[in-house]
């Protein structure tokens, strides 16, 4: 099907984007399409935004993104916390989920550094990946190998302490190009805004790729983790940072654990192979194999709240705390076998596209909870006695999952018409080592989507697009009993608009999601998630993306979210709004450098980001004030300066950069998260 966005035929859909925008991405259709033949809102962020913003996560990378609410816990070092159209997305590395330990602890983290983008594929989606949420999910692309030789190291230094070393280097090993390879990698270590955590990481990502022909590829591709951090975000009471206290407020700083006991590391690892064969005119034949590995260790001392115990005493600055482990690990192997049919049946062109995919999850965890000593929130004096509490929780997951898919987009002048379906197949098997009991799930489900474009010539393409999901969900309550399936739906309509001959991306969707057997978080911190009946998310989102020859780049976005229990067996959330989504969100950055004239190479870029009000719990009895927070930084490219320095680019970013103190969520009145202070970075990167 010939692509009607120009310039854009020989983007692969899932290479480093030049600039702010994307013209294609596979993400959407699991083909090589273009965005505005995709009846569904779909954002693209590229290394060079994540790098011109100081983006360290995946929650940071998608702060200026339309419908993803990055607010629940934007200092935590551990996993990434978001929320798409008001619903918990799981993370995907190249069209294929990674593996979830059972706690809300066990999860995967890759740095961006390891990526040549993040996309955000919004709504539901299971006619194509099959267990998925129904606010959609995030897939993270992998750097590979390419034809162009890609080189660069850098390093960085922050205000707290952190210093880092990255590196991505690559291009094609013989002179014909028939093997190319990459290496990616990153090491950092140092401080945190909380004190007595640190946060040390290293990874590394290589890649080969073996082309005989321009038909055939064969890629193989690895990556190795390992984090080693504490809690740089603390359960804190509401008095003293939501609420006021009369003892002050306690500051970002403020570590309330014990020093040398707090510890969270975890090791990932993952292997697999992408292997794409073009037999003829018609038919493409892919399959793409993963196996990934995750292991989380955490023991903590935290306060009280974390565990729902009552936080502060009479005093209002002695914290009660405890004192928790979890160990787990979680592994998945994945494959995913494609054939692709592009052929015409008389004035109607097809991409048909056929799948079968197969998963084997597995995940174990062991829990146990104690007590600890109190501290003085507000004058603390660390070196208590603790012991740590014994495992009384042991329980594991195995589950097996089918998916056999079919999809056709069809083509008929300016129209697009995308059909896709797929049944699903899931067996989960629920282990209970502590009572020494087992029990076992069996699901189906039929999932679809159809949707439909018009691209006019001048770049609009209104859309209209109806999706559903399925979610068995790999998990249990806490008292060990398995998660139901949730399903969801969703209407959608929206516009895109690329303008001919220019590198600008702007789009709106209004949309309406309903999920059944929805799955909550428990009031209580460390008390696992709930199901409640239904719930309703509904909305509208705008976002621009530009990219211009003249030396300005711009991100911008704005997010109005209405949710709402529709049906709950607790009355006094019935009618509420969903935890952690804030009604309206709003982000703006833009980036500059003077192309000619005595400051040529000099360049600056600012933002702003806006969170409105959101509540941290189900009944929304606590309400999170709205806060704005300004990112700013400047840049100077050395060739400028002297030739010789060709390559060579210095900068510096500021995030939060007027430092405004805000709670970024709270899951009840004894625990609540600060947000991230101002984090100052200085880095100097040469590419070649």
């Amino acid at each position: 099907m010939p692509s009607v966005t120009p310039g854009a035929a020989t983007d692969p859909g899932t290479g480093p984007l030049q600039g702010y925008v994307a013209g294609r991405s596979i993400v959407g259709t699991k083909t090589n399409t273009s965005l505005l033949e995709t009846p569904q809102a779909i954002s693209v962020v590229g290394s060079d935004q994540i790098r011109d913003q100081d983006s360290r996560t995946i929650v940071e990378a998608l702060r200026y993104t339309a419908g993803v609410a990055t607010n629940q816990s934007p200092n935590d070092t551990r996993f990434e916390s978001l929320r798409i159209r008001g619903f918990q997305p799981v993370l995907y590395l190249d069209g294929m989920q990674l593996p979830y330990g059972a706690s809300a602890f066990g999860q995967p983290k890759i740095d961006p550094a390891l990526l040549d983008r993040v996309e955000v594929l919004k709504g539901p989606s299971s006619s194509l990946y099959g267990q998925i949420a129904p606010g959609g999910m995030v897939n993270m692309v992998s750097k590979l190998p390419t034809l162009a030789p890609v080189n660069s190291i850098e390093y960085a230094a922050d205000n707290w302490g952190r210093n880092q070393a990255a590196f991505d280097i690559g291009g094609r090993s013989d002179p014909k190009g028939e093997w190319l390879y990459r290496i990616a990698g990153v090491i950092h270590g140092g401080g945190t805004q909380v004190d007595h955590v640190d946060d040390f990481r290293g990874a590394i990502a290589p890649s080969f790729t073996y082309r005989p022909n321009a038909d055939t590829t064969f890629t193989v591709l690895a990556g190795y983790q390992r984090d080693k951090t504490g809690l740089a975000f603390q359960f804190l009471p509401a008095r003293g940072t939501l609420l006021p206290n009369p003892n002050g407020r306690v500051p970002y700083t403020r570590f309330v654990g014990e020093p040398g006991f707090d510890h969270f590391d975890r090791t990932q690892y993952w292997a697999g192979y992408r292997f794409e064969t073009r037999a003829n005119e018609v038919w493409t034949f892919r399959q793409n194999l993963r196996y990934t590995s995750l292991e989380t260790n955490t023991y903590a001392v935290a306060g009280a709240g974390a565990l729902g115990g009552p936080a502060l005493q009479g005093d209002l600055r002695t914290l009660n705390r405890g004192v928790f482990q979890f160990p787990e690990n979680a592994t998945a192997l994945t494959l995913d076998n494609q054939a692709e049919a592009n052929f015409m049946t008389g004035p109607f062109a097809h991409k048909m596209l056929f799948g079968v995919d197969y998963r084997h999850s597995t995940s174990r965890l062991n829990m146990g909870f104690g007590s600890a000593p109190s501290i003085d929130l507000f004058n603390p004096v660390y070196g208590a006695a603790i012991t740590m509490p014994a495992a009384t929780i042991r329980s594991g997951q195995r589950q097996d999952a089918t998916g056999v898919y079919v999809q056709d987009q069809i083509a008929l002048g300016g129209w697009r018409l995308t059909l896709s379906g797929r049944h699903d197949w899931v067996s989960t098997d629920t282990l209970n080592f502590a009572a020494n009991t087992s029990s076992t799930q069996s699901d189906s489900a039929f999932s679809g989507r159809a949707g439909l474009n018009y691209v006019f010539d001048s770049g609009v393409s209104p859309y209209v697009a109806y999706s559903r999901s399925f979610q068995p969900t790999l998990g249990t309550t806490a008292t060990g009993v398995a998660f139901k399936p949730t399903t969801g739906e969703q209407v959608e309509v929206g516009v895109k608009y690329q303008p001919i001959g220019t590198n600008i991306m702007l789009t709106a969707a209004l949309f309406d999601v309903t999920q059944q057997n929805m799955l909550t978080p428990n009031l209580l911190p460390l008390g696992g998630n709930v199901q409640t009946a239904e719930g309703r998310s509904r909305g509208v989102e705008l976002e621009a993306v530009a990219s211009l020859t003249d030396g300005l780049k711009v991100a911008a976005s704005y997010t109005y979210t209405d949710t709402e229990t529709t049906k709950t067996n607790k009355p006094a959330e019935l009618g509420k709004h969903f935890v952690v989504t804030p009604a309206n969100m709003a982000a703006l950055w833009a980036d500059y450098t003077f192309q000619t004239g005595p400051v040529a190479g000099f360049g600056f870029g600012a933002g702003v980001r806006y969170i409105g009000k959101s509540f941290g719990d189900a009944a929304n009895t606590i309400s999170i004030p709205d806060y704005a927070l300004v990112d700013a930084a400047i840049h100077y490219d050395m060739s400028y300066l002297d030739p010789r320095f060709k390559g060579v680019k210095l900068a510096v970013n500021a995030n939060n950069l007027f430092d405004k103190y805000y709670v970024a969520s709270c899951t009840s009145l004894e625990a609540c998260y600060l947000g991230a202070g101002r984090r100052v970075t200085g880095s100097i990167r040469y590419t070649w």
